[in-house]
């Protein structure tokens, strides 16, 4: 008689949970996925817009950086009361590395996002995930956007300070304007370019779970990697950290102008606008404003980079141009070869019809954390319109095929200071 070994019950029962699935009233229950805890897991969860609109970057910060990135999204109407429809899910796999401070960066992009839908998605490692976040698509060919200055969490010297004036200009513009696509954040994110307390505050608005954030590098961020680390952009395509994404009949040219290699930036920029030809819009975002009404602007760094940049600008046909740095709000005329376009054709709502020249606006800061004074006195020959009423501001941007509209707006009340709108024909 051969031998054997005795099974215990103990074994059985194991065996039997593992592999063994639970009918419980006609539905069938599945061994639970480790969840991770969100708080210590996966933080500053930062979307960015894809190449195009059928593309979304997502980037976040994971504790374990031993294991794989990974995005699962499905459509929110397969969700099953508050079951992620795994069946019906997509997974994404991409990239991790050190971060800062013990922390591991994760870089993923998800695709086949298609316009006008709800989505669930949530991160992980292809094991263990985070809870469930939700995201929606917009139309493309009409559509809307953010433009926020120098939000320079710590600038103040208090973060708490800073991250609730933060707080309340998201939560303030979101709910006055639900349905934008994404938000342009011209730099100085952050006052300490690797102090991540101070990036925690700034992604501690939970809108920043579903709202895309498009940033550039400010001088704060500029010799520091922290920037990096958190964001995912599209098509990097040169030495000096430039990229683009192309959304409905907008091209963005997004610049590092920390980097004063103005050869690399127009290289990139033709070579850019050549591969999208039918580009309608041509918008510009860099940090260090060209035209504007602080006290940087008559510095000799900012002097060099607008004799070198504008007539770039001028040569490609740029439309507009977003940019910071100065916490103040500047509005020039349109601007060519240096010069105020003063003359313009105006339409019956106000609009400038087929204008000459490229638009300059410099946004004021968008927590509060620093403001900057202006000369109230004098204007000099680009600025149509500036102001600083020491209130947050936030821009908010409609685009279609024939028109660009950039209305700005106090944050403590979300009352209009600024409109400007050019149409094409």
């Amino acid at each position: 008689m051969k031998p054997y070994k005795k099974i215990s019950i103990i074994s059985l029962v194991i065996i039997f949970m593992v592999l063994i699935t639970i009918n419980i009233n006609n539905k069938m229950v599945y061994p639970q996925v480790k969840a991770y805890t969100n708080s210590e897991d996966v933080t500053d969860i930062a979307l960015s817009p894809g190449k195009n609109p059928t593309e979304l970057n997502y980037n976040w910060y994971s504790k374990d950086g031993d294991k794989k990135s990974a995005v699962q999204i499905a459509l929110k109407s397969d969700m099953d009361s508050d079951e992620f429809p795994i069946n019906k899910a997509k997974t994404f796999y991409g990239e991790i590395s050190k971060a800062n401070d013990d922390f591991f960066a994760n870089k993923v992009v998800v695709q086949g996002i298609e316009e006008s839908k709800e989505y669930v998605y949530r991160l992980g490692d292809g094991t263990n995930w985070s809870k469930v976040y939700n995201f929606s698509s917009h139309n493309p060919n009409q559509f809307s956007f953010f433009s926020a200055g120098d939000p320079q969490i710590g600038a103040s010297g208090n973060i708490t300070s800073d991250e609730k004036g933060w707080i309340n200009t998201i939560n303030n513009a979101t709910n006055k304007f639900p349905n934008v696509s994404f938000l342009i954040s011209v730099g100085d994110q952050i006052n300490k370019g690797n102090n991540e307390q101070q990036y925690t505050s700034y992604f501690a608005p939970k809108q920043f779970q579903s709202l895309p954030i498009a940033a550039v590098a400010g001088n704060h961020e500029g010799s520091s990697k922290g920037h990096t680390y958190h964001f995912n952009p599209p098509n990097m395509k040169n030495p000096g950290d430039d990229y683009d994404f192309k959304y409905g009949d907008a091209l963005f040219l997004m610049l590092n102008s920390n980097n004063t290699n103005e050869d690399e930036h127009a290289s990139f920029m033709e070579k850019t606008i050549n591969e999208n030809p039918n580009a309608k819009w041509k918008i510009v975002v860099l940090h260090h404003s060209l035209y504007s009404s602080g006290g940087h602007e008559d510095d000799s760094a900012i002097v060099e980079r607008r004799n070198a940049l504008v007539p770039i600008f001028d040569k490609l046909g740029i439309d507009v141009v977003l940019s910071g740095h100065d916490h103040s709000y500047t509005r020039t005329y349109q601007m060519q070869g240096g010069k105020a376009m003063e003359k313009t054709e105006k339409g019956m709502d106000g609009a400038i019809l087929n204008p000459t020249g490229t638009l300059y606006i410099t946004e004021n800061s968008a927590s509060g954390s620093k403001y900057y004074k202006i000369d109230s006195k004098n204007n000099s020959y680009y600025e149509a319109f500036k102001q600083q009423i020491k209130v947050p501001t936030i821009s908010v941007i409609n685009v279609d095929k024939n028109s660009f509209e950039i209305n700005t707006y106090r944050t403590d009340n979300m009352e209009s200071v600024d409109r400007y709108k050019i149409v094409k024909n």
